[in-house]
């Protein structure tokens, strides 16, 4: 008999399709323009996302960004976080870019990111900030100029998958 009423506990497979690791798309938008977000947690994705205002894309080349997240649990009063870092990378320092870095960060607001991994695979991170903005110019023509930025979010789970239909719905509101 068991002395806890928690879910069973399932089968994790390793499964066949290649694996690539690195993100290839960011978007990003307010948390205050979200309309709708339904989650299924027996799928780990989401069913229903709309937003009111179309989010920004943050164009960033392979290889040069990545997200990552780290549950804990704290064993002692039971609470769960999980802490996300997304990291990208942008070419070309210009004062275009430096301004729109300054607005995202404006006001510390809270903002929700849509990364595509390498995989295909687009993923709902909400409740980030802008945490860093860095970079700088290389000491060499080869070494370029960039922008190092840093959003960071705490969350009580782990990111779910966002099919990219609500993402291109997402993009196309006027």
């Amino acid at each position: 008999m068991a002395d806890q009423n928690c879910t069973a506990l399932e089968e994790i497979v390793i499964g066949c399709p290649r694996n690539s690791g690195g993100v290839s798309e960011i978007i990003v938008g307010d948390m205050e323009d979200v309309g709708t977000v339904t989650a299924d947690d027996a799928t780990w994705a989401l069913t229903a996302f709309t937003v009111t205002l179309a989010p920004i894309s943050i164009n960033v080349k392979r290889r040069q960004s990545d997200f990552t997240e780290e549950e804990t649990n704290d064993l002692d009063n039971g609470s769960v976080k999980v802490m996300r870092t997304i990291n990208a990378t942008l070419p070309r320092r210009e004062a275009i870019k430096s301004r729109s870095l300054k607005i995202m960060g404006d006001g510390q607001r809270y903002l929700y990111v849509l990364a595509k991994d390498l995989n295909g695979i687009w993923w709902y991170l909400p409740y980030a900030q802008l945490l860093t903005v860095g970079g700088g110019s290389g000491r060499q023509r080869e070494d370029g100029s960039r922008y190092d930025i840093v959003f960071e979010s705490q969350d009580s789970q782990l990111a779910y998958e966002i099919p990219a239909s609500f993402v291109e719905a997402a993009l196309a509101v006027i």
